[in-house]
């Protein structure tokens, strides 16, 4: 299973980046709690709960495999600074609700529900870092000083038989709420991202 990794401590951003010209989008309202993460490319349909970062530093998933955590001192999803941080974890014999977190293709559909309505992000950027590599990039992957915000989905790969040796993660931006959608999420798998 995933053992978590260790993250810096919260900042806040003021500015943030446009919605772009489509019209088919428009911004979430204001921000909410995340409720589910649904990434239908990979068949994910997964609960969100809050989690916290332990006494050691380290942010590790809930225990249930099946469930996906948000860093609840990282950004809401309707944010227009920060990072909406959620991890999940891999379980090497199978059923870890992000096995598949490293079949994602940028331009892939992501969507976080909300209790104010399902916002759609498009995947940009899927990488694996090693835990050194992690630790040394841990300030741009997951602060919260960002102006433009993002989503960032992470979960563990590079298992050798005892452990999880790097991790698998997607920077995802956000498109926004689905004109007409109300709260559905919708099933096209793949978006142009916007920049």
């Amino acid at each position: 299973m995933i053992a978590g990794f260790a993250i810096p401590s919260p900042g806040a951003g003021t500015d943030g980046p446009g919605y772009g010209d489509s019209s088919q989008y428009h911004p979430l309202g204001k921000p909410a709690n995340p409720e589910q993460l649904i990434v239908p490319s990979i068949d994910l349909k997964s609960p969100i709960v809050p989690i916290e970062i332990a006494t050691d530093g380290v942010l590790s998933p809930p225990e249930d495999v099946h469930e996906v955590g948000w860093w609840k001192r990282s950004a809401r999803p309707g944010a227009t600074s920060g990072q909406t941080l959620v991890t999940g974890h891999t379980v090497h014999t199978g059923g870890g609700v992000m096995n598949r977190l490293g079949d994602l293709r940028p331009g892939a559909l992501v969507q976080i529900k909300t209790k104010l309505g399902t916002i759609d992000y498009a995947a940009t950027k899927i990488f694996v870092y090693t835990k050194a590599q992690l630790a040394k990039h841990k300030q741009e992957l997951f602060s919260q000083d960002r102006k433009d915000y993002r989503l960032v989905l992470v979960t563990c790969t590079g298992w050798t038989g005892t452990e999880y040796t790097s991790n698998i993660i997607v920077f995802a931006d956000e498109l926004g709420v689905r004109n007409g959608s109300g709260d559905k999420a919708d099933s096209d798998s793949t978006f142009s991202a916007r920049r």
